[in-house]
């Protein structure tokens, strides 16, 4: 409690500050409620609820809830705020399925294009639908997943497809239509970015709040590292959206370095690497240079960097380079929290050897979950210490997910 007296007056008025909870609460489940920016600091731990929608013939309901609870419990190892080091932390991000929705006779809507996609936007909007999701709105009918999320019932939608991508309908990887918010946290009204993550088809929809749909993935081409490093993108792009968190959130992501390093022309390693071709060469820890056959040429040094995003961890030389053993030093672990020399961060070597403990959870998979763990542990969490760019407390970046 606050207790604040005005100057030459004798009124005393009484703040009382938000107690610490855990989200949901009763009559502020829903994304985007302004409940979720006022108690930030406050919010203890957060369940979202997630309905799965199961395409897959080969997937039984008993086996796809199985398959969505183990990409869960990878997602709640991964909001352990520096769970590497603290042994008590406990997750923050506790996924709890709905329900399993079996689709496996159902055509999906599609988009006549190749690979076959799923079209996102008629499962929001095509009647057909909201039967067979089967939540009653109390009046005879049945919500759809606008009205889902809108009345806070679901928070994401997980989509299990199945199947060989260039004959089958698969879902997109990634879809998020998410609230924008101005500089002083204020939601602007009507105002949506809706087309985060990567290689992401447009959502369509009119919901009110933010919305995600993501892939689920448990063939012998995916796994549970395959679906954890898809929601990377989201956090990976959704500060436009949020541009109170965008500073400190792009230079912890190595989305800065066109402001942070003079002389450097672009934001980030993305902005000049394809997979599978090096980019970039460290020769030292502290030295970023082009590699040999880019077209461009650079040398940063010394190189301060931040952390990493989903796709390039702190010593990549091209995109989803998961596995590198050169060490490079990076700032994860000690992010805002000025441990180093003249209240600078403590930089750290970084290369697979850190994460290579992680690189197995939730089975196996065919991409390594190792960097996408260590990567969200190191991301300010609940009750960090860390120190904003702005001198202000760090907020938690995980409610941010649901504003």
């Amino acid at each position: 409690m606050l207790v604040v007296a005005a100057a030459g007056c004798s009124e005393v008025v009484t703040v009382v500050a938000p107690e610490p909870t855990a989200w949901p609460v009763t009559g502020h489940s829903a994304n985007s409620d302004p409940w979720l920016v006022d108690h930030n600091q406050v919010i203890t731990s957060m369940t979202p609820a997630v309905l799965v929608l199961n395409f897959d013939p080969a997937k039984s309901s008993g086996d796809t809830l199985q398959y969505a609870n183990d990409v869960a419990q990878a997602l709640a190892v991964g909001s352990m705020y520096h769970g590497y080091s603290e042994p008590t932390t406990v997750p923050f991000l506790n996924y709890q399925v709905k329900s399993v929705v079996d689709l496996t006779m159902v055509r999906p809507p599609v988009i006549a294009t190749p690979p076959p996609t799923i079209d996102l936007t008629a499962l929001f909007n095509d009647a057909s639908f909201p039967p067979l999701f089967g939540y009653s709105d109390g009046a005879g009918g049945f919500l759809s997943l606008c009205q889902l999320f809108e009345q806070g019932v679901i928070n994401e939608v997980w989509i299990q497809d199945g199947g060989d991508a260039q004959t089958t309908p698969r879902a997109p990887l990634y879809a998020e239509r998410k609230q924008v918010y101005d500089a002083n946290w204020q939601a602007i009204p009507g105002d949506f970015l809706s087309n985060l993550g990567l290689n992401t088809s447009n959502l369509a929809v009119s919901c009110g709040v933010t919305v995600r749909v993501a892939h689920l993935d448990p063939s012998s081409t995916g796994g549970v590292g395959c679906d954890v490093e898809v929601r990377g993108w989201g956090i990976d792009s959704m500060w436009s959206a949020l541009p109170g968190a965008a500073t400190d959130a792009n230079a912890f992501l190595n989305l800065d370095f066109n402001t942070r390093f003079p002389g450097v022309m672009f934001a980030g390693w993305p902005f000049i690497c394809t997979e599978g071709t090096p980019c970039v060469s460290y020769p030292s820890p502290t030295i970023a240079a082009n590699a040999p056959g880019l077209s461009m040429t650079f040398t940063i040094d010394p190189f301060l960097q931040g952390c990493g995003s989903s796709l390039f961890p702190s010593n990549a030389t091209t995109s989803r380079d998961f596995e590198d053993t050169v060490a490079v030093d990076a700032r994860c672990e000690g992010f805002g929290l000025r441990g180093g020399p003249g209240g600078q961060d403590l930089y750290q070597p970084y290369s697979n050897a850190v994460v290579a403990s992680y690189d197995s959870t939730g089975g196996a998979s065919a991409c390594p979950a190792g960097w996408q763990i260590y990567w969200r542990q190191s991301m300010p969490g609940y009750a960090n210490k860390a120190t904003a760019s702005d001198g202000t407390p760090m907020k938690n970046w995980w409610p941010m997910l649901f504003y």
